[in-house]
């Protein structure tokens, strides 16, 4: 009786052990897929490609300084 008891308990701690292993991979994907979905929009609603984000008006790099 008591054997079956310690057991319960392992396998039961396992069991919320993998879970919270896999809960927090899926916690750690969510920003990666929130991006991917804004870029997706941002595209399909411009019709911009996904080489010229980042670009400005003219062609130049966005985040680049004037020289």
């Amino acid at each position: 009786m008591d054997s079956q008891i310690i057991l319960s308990l392992l396998a039961a701690s396992g069991v919320v052990t993998i879970l919270l292993f896999v809960v927090r991979g899926l916690l750690d994907q969510l920003p990666e897929v929130f991006a991917a979905w804004h870029r997706a929009k941002k595209a399909y609603r411009s019709d911009v490609s996904p080489a010229d984000e980042g670009r400005d008006a003219d062609g130049r790099e966005a985040n680049m300084r004037e020289r």
